[in-house]
């Protein structure tokens, strides 16, 4: 079985980026410009549902800021790619840093666990460690003073720590991390141009545990205050809020909250599907078999996001018998290439919806997304001579409802499957068809 859900790899990104597969290179070139023409220290915003490409979008444009500042051939493809789609190159030089908070979320800060990342990301900077130790221990003296004045379980230590001392001294401490911080940046900067900004890609914030998720963003916001630090944070808008309100309680407004955290929101640009569906190499979609073209009509219905469109296409690769891939005698071409594409759809979208639809209850999503592409292609079994599901259809052919013709076919196949053959549709055997169809779907039909 081919696995179409592609891994974040470096390889993945590269090729999907010079092969633009999903069409999003213009989009990271506009993203790169306008980050550009930002100034100052700012927290921005990437939203989209989940399963729509958050991932691959960030990691791919830190791979493009990398390729400005690297000698390595494929980095160098890769910007002399994203070029043809940005009218300038940056002006500034960025470096960036890629986190994963829900991979950290068990860590006690998120202080100390982005500045980790952050000195691990950057490889290059590890060679200071012996060629310049000063500049190294400036680095590592800045994170121990912070490891000691905050943290989860460290806040114990601190309330020890402050009996019988001045209370308002300590606390100066904590109060004195942003100060830190800020001289951690400065000091890294020394090894990187004047114009130089550090952009950190925060990702999966919203799959985080509440507690963590809201501690990252007040530690951002409240410590991490350098002018030339950006951040941003890939989020699906509603599920953070969700998130937000088991920390702070249901009444909290948790829109206003990111409202005020992040000085831009900015909707992920959508995927071009054509070339998206084209990037499955073993399907031949310049010619499309019909479970194709159906495919697409239910992906436009129930708005698939990338995720669900790969499970998907990978579904249909592998449940349809070899054997009726070619075969278009009418009923394995209806049962094999229309109802049970549309049926893996359903059972991906709702699964609900679909038990309904094979017991018998409801089929008007069926209809539904046969009039989205070509009724009279996929349902010709059930028309006559000069006769078309398509009004005012160029065929000129007399007006027939797809609802009233598919419904008797319909109760036959799934709401009378016991009485055998049907006196509407000679061809069905109710029992026999509907096994056969939900054996496809269950991946267990011999191919």
């Amino acid at each position: 079985m081919i696995n179409y859900e592609l891994k974040p790899t470096f390889d993945n990104l590269k090729n999907t980026l010079l092969a633009d597969s999903v069409g999003r290179n213009e989009s990271i070139a506009h993203f790169i410009a306008f980050l550009d023409k930002t100034e100052g220290n700012i927290a921005i915003a990437l939203n989209d549902s989940w399963g729509n490409g958050k991932t691959f979008f960030v990691k791919q444009t830190q791979m493009v800021l990398r390729s400005y500042d690297s000698s390595n051939e494929e980095l160098v493809k890769v910007k002399e790619c994203i070029e043809k789609y940005l009218k300038n190159p940056p002006v500034k030089h960025y470096i960036p840093v890629y986190y994963d908070a829900w991979s950290n979320d068990c860590d006690n800060d998120p202080i100390l666990s982005i500045i980790f990342t952050m000195l691990h990301d950057i490889a290059d900077l590890q060679q200071y460690e012996v060629t310049d130790k000063n500049w190294w221990d400036r680095i590592t003296s800045g994170m121990e003073i912070i490891s000691t004045s905050i943290g989860g379980p460290r806040i114990k230590q601190f309330l020890d720590s402050i009996k019988g001392k001045n209370p308002f001294e300590e606390l100066k401490k904590i109060k004195e991390t942003d100060q830190i911080l800020n001289d951690i940046f400065d000091t890294l900067l020394e090894k990187y141009p004047e114009d130089s900004r550090i952009i950190f890609f925060i990702d999966e914030l919203d799959r985080c545990c509440p507690d963590f998720a809201v501690r990252l963003l007040e530690r951002i916001k409240h410590h991490f205050l350098h002018e030339k630090v950006i951040f941003v944070l890939t989020i699906n808008s509603l599920e953070l809020q969700h998130t937000i309100k088991r920390h702070y309680g249901n009444d909290f407004n948790a829109d206003q909250y990111l409202n005020r955290f992040f000085d831009f929101s900015i909707p992920l640009p959508a995927v071009d599907m054509e070339k998206y569906y084209t990037s499955f190499q073993s399907i031949n979609l310049s010619t499309p078999p019909a479970r194709y073209d159906v495919a697409k009509s239910v992906i436009r219905k129930y708005n698939f996001s990338l995720r669900e469109i790969t499970r998907y296409l990978q579904y249909l690769e592998v449940a349809i018998p070899k054997k009726y891939r070619t075969d278009f005698e009418p009923q394995n071409f209806f049962y094999f290439e229309i109802l049970v594409s549309f049926l893996i759809g359903l059972n991906i979208h709702d699964l609900n919806k679909y038990d309904d639809f094979i017991n018998g209850k409801n089929f008007n999503d069926f209809v539904e997304v046969v009039h989205l592409g070509n009724p009279d292609w996929y349902c010709r079994i059930l028309l006559d001579n000069n006769e078309t599901f398509v009004k005012d259809s160029p065929l000129k052919g007399d007006f027939v409802s797809l609802s009233e013709r598919f419904q008797p076919f319909y109760e036959c196949l799934f709401v009378d499957a016991g009485e055998g053959v049907s006196r509407f549709y000679k061809f069905v055997n109710g029992v026999n068809d509907k096994k056969k169809i939900l054996k496809t779907i269950s991946l267990m039909m011999t191919n």
